[in-house]
């Protein structure tokens, strides 16, 4: 009996980590494709995407999007003050970053300015590369100015008041946090780091999370019905 129930605890916890281990990948998979946010509580602990499309109602999905994007006022990198009105003969490609960002944020423009590329002229005319600064405090125009000139010719830098940064983060569910540390000159900014594809009312369209290749979201572009005009 005592062999018995020993086999059943060992039967048990080995099924209890199968079933762990399947939903780690699936949720990993899950991860890599997808491209509808959590809620912003759950993404400032996360960060991270985790719900296709696929397997979402289609009220849910729609509820979603429409929570994401909307009306700002800021300042671009020429210093004039602009706001969604500026851009509704368009659609947008948005990243959220800090041009003080070593790795990920140059990385994410550059992919940008890749799936421009790979989209065609066509098709890449009818969206604006645009980046938004979640680090006003060092992020100036001038600073701006220099910084998007290095990526995509057409990308536009915005950046503005804290309060004008913090109204337009929340509308975008964007998390950011400086992060300080005794052993650097310089803070750093933790930041979600998704690319956001938005409509001519700056609506949500897609969200593409930085597993995702060039290449993987241009195809994903192409197969939507863009406004164009």
């Amino acid at each position: 009996m005592k062999n018995r129930f020993v086999r059943w605890v060992i039967f048990l916890l080995i099924g209890v980590g199968i079933a762990a281990t399947w939903d780690y990948f699936v949720t990993q998979k899950e991860m890599s494709e997808g491209v509808i946010a959590l809620s912003p509580d759950d993404q400032a602990q996360a960060g991270t995407v985790i719900k296709r499309p696929s397997r979402a109602k289609s009220d849910d999905k729609q509820a979603m999007k429409s929570n994401i994007g909307g009306d700002f006022e800021l300042v671009d990198h020429n210093g004039n003050t602009v706001t969604n009105a500026d851009f509704a003969d368009t659609n947008k490609m948005i990243f959220f970053g800090f041009t003080y960002c070593p790795a990920i944020c140059p990385t994410e423009l550059s992919k940008m300015s890749l799936v421009l590329d790979e989209l065609g002229e066509d098709v890449a005319k009818t969206i604006t590369p645009v980046f938004i600064t979640v680090d006003p405090e060092r992020d100036t125009t001038e600073q701006l100015k220099q910084y998007v000139e290095q990526f995509h010719p057409r990308l536009v830098g915005l950046g503005g008041s804290q309060e004008q940064i913090d109204a337009v983060k929340d509308s975008f569910k964007v998390f950011a946090s400086k992060v300080e540390n005794e052993m650097m000159d310089e803070y750093m900014m933790d930041h979600s780091s998704f690319m956001y594809l938005t409509d001519h009312d700056n609506k949500l369209i897609a969200l593409y999370p930085s597993t995702d290749t060039a290449a993987e979201i241009a195809e994903d572009i192409s197969k939507r019905e863009l406004k164009t005009h």
